[in-house]
Parts: C-alpha cells; sequence; structure tokens
C-alpha cells in the first residue's frame, strides 16, 4: 500500500476561553480520513469538536518535510503551558478567533407547570379531607 502525505488544518486551544488557532499538521496516512483521525488525537487539538479538522489536502513528500520541518520550529508547537507560550509570543491576537456556539439555555420551558402542580396539590388535599371527614 502506498503511503500519501497530508496537510490537515485543525482548531487547536489552549489560547483562551472558548477561542482557538488554527494550525497546519502534516501527515503521512493511506487516506485523508485516517490523516484526520490521526491529527484528532494529537495534543493541542480540540477533540470534542465535530468541526476541529477544517481542511485535509494531499501533497508531496517535499512539501511534507518543510512543513514538518516548520513545525519543529513552531514555538506553539514546543512550549508546553499557557505561561510559556504568553512568555515566548508563540500566538498572536490577529490568529485567535473566537469560537461560533450558539447561546444555550439550560433552563426547560415549564408551560404552567408549577401552577399546575400546585392547583393537583390542593386537588389532593381536598379530596383527603372528603376522606377524613
Amino acid at each position: 500500500m502506498n503511503t500519501k502525505y497530508f496537510k490537515v488544518q485543525a482548531k487547536c486551544g489552549h489560547v483562551g476561553r472558548n477561542h482557538y488557532i488554527l494550525k497546519w499538521f502534516y501527515v503521512k496516512a493511506l487516506t485523508g480520513e485516517e490523516a484526520a483521525k490521526v491529527v484528532r488525537d494529537k495534543p493541542r487539538v480540540k477533540h470534542d469538536q465535530k468541526d476541529a479538522i477544517r481542511e485535509v489536502i494531499e501533497i508531496s513528500f517535499d512539501e511534507y518535510l518543510a512543513g514538518t520541518k516548520a513545525n519543529s520550529e513552531d514555538m506553539y508547537f514546543k512550549c508546553s503551558n499557557k505561561q510559556e507560550q504568553e512568555f515566548y509570543k508563540c500566538v498572536k491576537l490577529e490568529e485567535i478567533y473566537p469560537e461560533e456556539k450558539e447561546k444555550t439555555n439550560y433552563k426547560k420551558k415549564r408551560n404552567g407547570q408549577r401552577i399546575k402542580n400546585k392547583f393537583l396539590e390542593k386537588e389532593m388535599k381536598r379530596e383527603i379531607r372528603g376522606v377524613i371527614n
């Protein structure tokens, strides 16, 4: 089987809450789908998001070597925590994007449930009083 070389753009984290940056990863794989799976499991990639993998492009061996060399020199991948990133200024503010999430409403709509329950409680008390008296 022939191994192919891929350039995969992924959303990476550790740049602030609800923010991300886009980085290219260079991978050897048999298919583009396999390359995307490999990149999703790498450190710093947002694993839990469906749209973490943005783009998968097949490239030549020379581009692969140049890309892996560029990534090995990138300070973002050399840092191990947020404090080091800020100290070495690995991430520029222009590279940081906010997450496009719709606001989730955690409260359920009750549709008069409280009023209904109060009414049912009063009815039960009346029935109990009627049976006892």
